[in-house]
């Protein structure tokens, strides 16, 4: 089982990670997974969470258009030193139709418990259970050790990498927004000046630094948060900022007396 608290996995059974390095834990020790296209075997199959998967998909995924003719044989080699590592009675690889299928407890791979903990997430701030919903997103973030998917190439793995980084991105803003709830602005206002910084058009960070300082009592450096990124979206993409920045700035206004110009 993957540990929520941690991210790393509990000394019992078999754990998969796919929040960073591909990794395989038994009892808490790492196995030694194989080469990259191994490694990529054992993703795809974890990421279609029990749906067959067709050796041609996994020939497209692992060497996209310009499969050699061994592709089919090498494939099949690569399930077949997987069986030999994932000897626990929790995994199994099973031949279906002509592809494969891996049956694993959802409970021991991190991106199944990430999914499920930011689900609770939700549940518990629709309840207004703020410092639950809070404690739960820092659980959710925990698992992961880096990029997701790190070390697989090509373009298959990439649109998965893409999705899942989004997925983290979304948790991250609703931590920093439990954060700023729970009146916790400092560290908040510390990250996003950060993150705004490294993806400057991500208009929602804006929002939630703007919420962050107005929250501190720093309703100035709210408003002046504003006008920066107003100036950046217009200078260099042409555009206004969207309806989410400028309520913000409509309120934080309204109390602070600006003239909303």
């Amino acid at each position: 089982m993957i540990s929520e608290r941690s991210g790393q996995p509990k000394l019992a059974g078999l754990s998969f990670g796919l929040l960073g390095p591909i990794k395989v834990w038994s009892r808490g020790e790492e196995l030694e997974v194989g080469a990259p296209r191994q490694r990529g075997v054992l993703a795809l199959l974890l990421l279609s969470e029990g749906r067959q998967v067709s050796i041609d998909e996994i020939v497209r995924a692992l060497w996209g258009l310009d499969a050699p003719r061994s592709a089919v044989v090498t494939t099949r080699t690569y399930v077949s030193r997987l069986r030999r590592i994932l000897t626990d009675d929790e995994a199994e690889i099973r031949s279906a139709g002509r592809g494969y299928q891996l049956i694993v407890d959802p409970r021991t791979v991190d991106l199944s418990v990430f999914r499920q903990t930011t689900s609770a997430v939700r549940e518990a701030r629709e309840r207004r259970l703020v410092p639950e919903a809070s404690r739960l997103s820092r659980d959710a973030l925990a698992l992961w050790r880096g990029p997701a998917l790190d070390g697989l190439g090509g373009p298959f793995f990439e649109g998965r990498r893409t999705w899942l980084e989004r997925l983290r991105a979304t948790a991250m803003e609703d931590r920093w927004a439990l954060d700023i709830e729970q009146g916790n602005c400092g560290e908040a206002i510390a990250e996003l000046t950060l993150a705004t910084a490294a993806e400057p058009y991500r208009e929602r960070l804006w929002e939630l630094l703007m919420w962050a300082f107005d929250r501190d009592g720093r309703q100035e450096d709210a408003l002046s948060a504003y006008q920066r990124i107003a100036r950046l979206l217009d200078d260099d993409l042409g555009l206004d900022p969207g309806p989410g920045l400028r309520r913000m700035y409509a309120r934080i206004g309204t109390a602070a007396g600006a003239s909303l110009a």
